[in-house]
């Protein structure tokens, strides 16, 4: 099996579960769900409605399940992406194009700047995106 290929599908199913949670959702979603129409027409409408479940099943994660459930989607979605590109190779190279396209519009954001201050044993968590936090 081509490691190439392997990689690739392991990019997309982490941005495709990333992407959920986030403004670029959309574009994201639009741009995977035109790749599926033109390499495998019949299941597009099916990818759409998974994609929503998986979404939802995202969202609706409570802090304690948010990983096992990313992780779980994540694998899902590799898996489905990996089929795709192992049946049509073009397809891998049209779906790594989007994600060149999505990776240089996201470059063209604007600087954040973070300040805090913390006293008295406080704490400060500051992200220019999700962030997840756990504690046990």
């Amino acid at each position: 099996m081509d490691p190439t290929l392997i990689a690739l599908a392991g990019a997309g199913g982490t941005a495709v579960v990333s992407a959920m949670a986030t403004d670029g959702w959309q574009t994201l979603r639009s741009g995977v769900v035109d790749l599926w129409r033109r390499f495998r027409p019949d299941s597009a409408a099916e990818l759409e409605r998974d994609l929503e479940t998986s979404r939802s099943a995202l969202l609706a994660a409570s802090d304690t399940e948010i990983q096992p459930v990313r992780q779980a989607l994540q694998s899902a979605w590799q898996g489905r992406m990996l089929t795709l590109f192992l049946e049509d190779r073009a397809a891998a190279a049209e779906f790594e194009g989007l994600l060149s396209r999505l990776a240089e519009a996201g470059s063209h954001r604007t600087n954040i700047t973070l300040n805090a201050e913390s006293r008295d044993h406080g704490r400060v968590y500051q992200a220019g995106g999700n962030q997840f936090i756990s504690e046990r």
